[in-house]
């Protein structure tokens, strides 16, 4: 049974898809006095919040989130397109820049960790989630994609990393996932057509880690086919 906190959350999002805003608006502010750590109603808020144009509370919502979570990429990434809408550029690019940072540092600490059993329909009932409340979240899709690509449900996995390249031309972290897919479900060329794309946005980007991995990925495809 979900606590009081969580209700309310599941509460607004429906008032949401129901055209209800401000009522949602309501039960999540209610949601996070009561469960400060409720990261979910905070990207939930900052969500509904930025579209209904109110950017400046939208920033101290995600804010109070990022005091929560200091690690959220998620949380710098709602800032980004909150400070881009009020045609903060330079703040804006910081944000991303942070989230990008933080997606690596998470990537590179959950491969150094001894994780215990992950519930994985958990996850991606969660990130499922993430996505029908906001369509054009390029981490929600790159979420789900992992989640998938971690339940070995590889087909899924690719399809979702494809979404995630539609939604956001850019996110290189997706070309890797979309390639490593395409990689493992043994269609190679193109996976290697994937890389090779990937690689010119990360260059120009400075994505350093995606970067070197789809490098690595390409080097490793093109070896085995001249062998």
């Amino acid at each position: 049974m979900p606590s009081q906190a969580e209700a309310l959350y599941l509460e607004a999002l429906q008032d949401y898809r129901d055209n209800k805003s401000s009522d949602a608006v309501v039960k999540l502010r209610r949601a996070v006095e009561i469960a400060p750590g409720l990261e979910d109603a905070y990207e939930a808020l900052s969500v509904v919040l930025y579209n209904q144009n109110q950017y400046d509370d939208a920033i101290a919502v995600i804010g109070k989130w990022i005091a929560v979570n200091k690690d959220s990429a998620m949380a710098q990434t709602n800032l980004s397109r909150c400070y881009a809408a009020k045609g903060m550029i330079a703040e804006a690019e910081h944000a991303q820049t942070e989230a990008r940072r933080l997606s690596w540092k998470a990537d590179l600490k959950g491969k150094r960790a001894t994780l215990p059993k992950i519930d994985h329909d958990e996850r991606i009932s969660r990130f499922k989630q993430v996505i029908e409340f906001d369509p054009a979240d390029v981490l929600g899709y790159y979420s789900l994609a992992t989640a998938y690509q971690d339940a070995g449900m590889l087909r899924e996995a690719m399809e979702t990393f494809l979404k995630a390249v539609e939604v956001d031309s850019e996110h290189t972290s997706s070309y890797l996932g979309l390639g490593m897919s395409l990689e493992t479900l043994g269609d190679s060329q193109k996976a290697a057509g994937i890389y090779e794309k990937g690689i010119k946005i990360a260059e120009k980007k400075g994505d350093i880690l995606p970067l070197k991995k789809m490098e690595a990925r390409l080097r490793i495809l093109k070896n085995n086919t001249k062998s």
